[in-house]
């Protein structure tokens, strides 16, 4: 009776550690469980929630921290984002598409310097143009129009010809041109935005050459064919 009661007693010691160890390793499991369902459908604030909730089981994955940072800036959480990338960046410096990730939630949270510098570090690193290209346009949308100007410039000096960028369109889509286009675009698109804060008409009339280049490069390019038209209405007007 006494080892049936010695016996009785492990089994219940043992069962209780069991049931010990399901109830620690259930959360993490349900989690991983959860986040596969989510990244299957799509589902990225699901994901997001699960991937949270792994960080509370391993707060120093850098993996679990670098996806949940991708997550947060593409939905528009860029402090969040920014707080996890910069933590998996100082692991992982070489980390090339997390680091223009972060540019672009430094550049909405108007760090623009801080965006710029790792633009600069990508562009040091791979020698792709496409990254100047960028810091074109951050310096555009910022008001820094001779800035933006000057770095096209050398874009258009050294970039290879048959490179193609991504350029995002007002209607949420995206387009890929040469990246000289590009270039000739942006500087057709200074000139307006200049001559729109200085009331200077002849700054209109002398980006239309850049427009007309942009689009004997690339025929289908969306941008430079709108800015054409609304100089052509702006002129229109002018004359009545």
């Amino acid at each position: 009776m006494k080892n049936l009661k010695n016996n009785l007693t492990a089994v219940l010691l043992v069962a209780s550690f069991a049931l010990l160890v399901l109830t620690q390793c259930k959360p993490e499991n349900n989690s991983k469980k959860l986040l596969s369902q989510a990244l299957k459908n799509k589902d990225y604030a699901t994901a997001a929630f699960a991937y949270n909730n792994l960080l509370l089981e391993d707060s120093t994955n850098l993996d679990y921290k670098d996806s949940l940072a991708r997550i947060y800036i593409r939905s528009g959480n860029f402090e969040g984002g920014l707080r996890l990338g910069e933590q998996v960046i100082a692991k992982r410096p070489g980390n090339s598409k997390l680091l223009e990730l972060i540019s672009v939630a430094n550049g909405q949270l108007k760090n623009i310097d801080k965006s710029i510098a790792n633009l600069n570090t990508l562009f040091t690193t791979t020698k792709d143009y496409t990254y100047l290209y960028k810091i074109s346009g951050v310096y555009f949308d910022n008001g820094q129009f001779q800035k933006a100007d000057s770095v096209c410039d050398k874009v258009i000096e050294f970039a290879d010809s048959s490179k193609n960028v991504e350029i995002n369109l007002p209607n949420g889509s995206s387009q890929s041109v040469p990246i000289l286009a590009a270039c000739y675009n942006m500087k057709g698109a200074i000139l307006t935005e200049m001559a729109e804060i200085s009331q200077d008409g002849e700054l209109v009339r002398k980006s239309i050459p850049y427009f007309q280049k942009a689009m004997q490069m690339a025929p289908d390019f969306a941008y430079p064919r709108l800015y054409l038209e609304k100089i052509a209405q702006f002129m229109q007007q002018q004359q009545r």
